[in-house]
């Protein structure tokens, strides 16, 4: 069975996550306007070190990156000769770290979105929580299913794909989406809603799971309120302005 950790490394994909460079616009703002530089942090799902290597470049001084797929690790090391920075094999959904191990801990890219099954999501959020500090930062983007199902050319295919698990008796949920590329290339088994799938979240969906575990959240945003630099302070205000691109929660605990 074909699994998320499986498609992460073959080529298409691993090529992509493991040799970016740069960081995007709102993973800018996000660090910029909420870590500090001198705390401890770490990185979920890494893979390649794109962030945390800028980050150092940017002047933060403990930085830690896990990523469940080994051979994402190994890239990211070599990438950093001089092992500033801490990069180790890890899960999300059952890490080695003790309790209250770092004052920040950054989920920045749809880590979450694409883990295996509802109660792996659902672990992977406890134990963020669990190894962050009291008063600690946490940073979280995800996939935003408002955004995908508002987007022009992907409605026909989500009104296919509700037909088509009608007709095969499936009752997962349209957040469920197959891989719609890979390796920035059309994956065409998806009009044959083949698995593995990634999850797009909703934003009060998030905001009660986070909530759930015992985050606090301060400040939510899509891209377009990122774009704007005017984040806002709660889902009910969120769901007040347009949405765009990925889905950013601040919280702390």
């Amino acid at each position: 069975m074909l699994d998320n950790k499986k498609i992460y490394q073959s080529t298409e994909e691993f090529n992509t996550w493991a040799y970016g460079k740069g960081l995007r616009f709102e993973e800018k703002y996000l660090i910029n306007n909420y870590l500090d530089k001198h705390l401890k942090t770490v990185e979920a799902g890494t893979a390649g070190g794109r962030i945390l290597l800028e980050m150092r470049k940017m002047g933060f001084t403990s930085l830690i990156g896990y990523d469940y797929v080994p051979e994402f690790i190994e890239q990211a090391k070599q990438k950093d000769p001089s092992s500033e920075i801490t990069f180790e094999v890890e899960d999300a959904t059952q890490l080695s770290y003790v309790n209250n191990s770092f004052a920040q801990i950054l989920y920045l890219q749809q880590i979450i979105s694409s883990i295996d099954g509802d109660q792996a999501k659902l672990k992977a959020f406890q134990e963020a929580y669990r190894i962050l500090e009291p008063g600690g930062t946490a940073l979280f983007s995800f996939l935003c299913f408002e955004v995908r199902a508002q987007t022009l050319i992907y409605k026909p295919y989500l009104v296919y794909l509700r037909i088509l698990r009608s007709l095969q008796g499936k009752s997962l949920s349209l957040q469920y989406l197959p891989w719609l590329k890979l390796g920035e290339k059309w994956n065409f088994s998806a009009l044959l809603d083949c698995e593995p799938y990634v999850y797009w979240y909703k934003p009060q969906e998030v905001e009660r799971l986070l909530k759930t575990v015992g985050f606090e959240v301060t400040a939510v945003g899509s891209s377009a309120q990122i774009e704007g630099d005017s984040m806002c302070t709660s889902v009910e205000e969120l769901a007040r302005q347009p949405l765009a691109g990925g889905l950013y929660f601040v919280c702390t605990k």
